[in-house]
């Protein structure tokens, strides 16, 4: 049997239990993909209306350009930081594999940063130039989600490779100067697909649930975003049942069975389908009724319960990859409550603060657009 390539585990023992690190990683990580799902489906969505505002003169597309060029550099911002924090917990658990496929593409990964900085400065940009309509505008925000989609296509690559490592020394022989991908992977473009389009799909409901509040200021306005966000809502959600049987069929078979016998995956995997459908139903109801709020407010609660059964779907499937290799058990532990306990008061007190900022937002908008 041939011996892979796979570092030894840290030997620095863990500050506390796996099931807490486990825990804070699927906190972290959802809050990371609702940012990040409103950064990227966020400038798709504004893309399309501003150059549809501008070239067909649609009033209600021009505005909802100009309230979500206010949105997108908050949506990214909140998307880095979050995402740090989700690779850090990934590197306590994971290390050892997550730097070898890090290594592995490592061009590419450091490209990342600068990346982030071009799609960063373009959604400021457009914050700036998106209510005037004229110049290079439109370009810019191009240039901010084409950025987003191949930083997008980079992670997914890194995240499908760490477990793969019986593909390592095969890519370190080939390319050991770090310009390669896991473009032979199957599961790579299905999973790419499944991410963009959800990114779309989660947005969408985000928008309806937006909807229905701009409903009680501007009835005409906040009825059109509902219907226009719950049409594209369930045509996103379609592609994704497409995209996900995709990938589960791209998944090695004994993998996915293995993840689909597993009372606990199952569950989960159950669980997920009747939320995501009840949350179609839900915000596609409520478009069409003549007071939309409560069906909307279950149809988005049923949104962001999927999203959270899927993040807990991706790391039960992370540990299908990586049963042979890698034993979160037999991980060293030195527990420092102490340290622990002021880390969970200093991330609770962060999560109540950027809370209230965000209120203070909403209410000086509120107050701006009522004067």
């Amino acid at each position: 049997m041939q011996t892979l390539p796979i570092p030894h585990v840290d030997p620095m023992p863990l500050p506390g239990p796996v099931w807490l690190f486990v825990a804070l990683l699927l906190v972290v990580f959802t809050l990371h993909v609702a940012a990040m799902n409103s950064a990227l489906g966020g400038g798709l969505w504004a893309l399309w209306n501003y150059l549809r505002g501008r070239h067909s003169n649609h009033p209600y597309s021009r505005r909802l350009a100009n309230e979500l060029s206010q949105m997108l550099p908050v949506f990214l911002a909140f998307t880095v930081t979050l995402g740090v924090a989700a690779l850090l917990f990934v590197q306590v658990l994971f290390g050892n594999f997550l730097y070898t496929s890090s290594i592995l593409i490592g061009s590419f990964w450091l490209l990342v940063i600068p990346l982030v900085m071009v799609a960063y400065y373009g959604y400021y940009y457009f914050s700036y130039t998106a209510e005037k309509g004229k110049g290079i505008a439109g370009c810019v925000l191009s240039v901010s989600v084409l950025v987003l989609l191949v930083i997008a296509f980079i992670f997914v690559n890194n995240m499908t490779l760490m477990v793969r490592p019986d593909r390592w020394l095969a890519m370190y022989r080939a390319h050991a100067n770090g310009w390669d991908l896991n473009l032979g992977d199957y599961q790579l473009v299905p999973r790419y697909l499944h991410i963009v389009n959800g990114s779309v799909a989660v947005f969408s409901a985000i928008l309806a649930h937006l909807g229905m509040r701009k409903m009680k200021s501007d009835e005409g306005y906040g009825r059109w975003l509902v219907q226009r966000a719950a049409l594209v809502f369930a045509g996103s959600t379609g592609l994704q049942f497409v995209f996900g049987m995709w990938l589960l069929m791209a998944i090695p078979r004994q993998i996915a069975m293995s993840l689909l016998r597993d009372p606990l995956a199952g569950s989960v995997f159950g669980l997920a389908l009747i939320t995501v459908i009840a949350g179609l139903l839900l915000i596609l109801l409520g478009s069409l009724s003549e007071k939309p709020s409560a069906l909307v407010n279950a149809g988005f609660g049923c949104v962001l319960a999927t999203l959270f059964l899927m993040v807990c779907l991706r790391y039960l499937l992370r540990l299908a990859y990586l049963k042979p290799y890698a034993h979160l058990d037999a991980l060293a532990m030195r527990p420092q409550w102490g340290v622990i306990a002021l880390f969970l008061v200093l991330f609770v007190g962060g999560l109540a603060t950027v809370g209230y900022m965000l209120w203070l937002v909403a209410r000086g908008r509120k107050a701006s657009a009522a004067s």
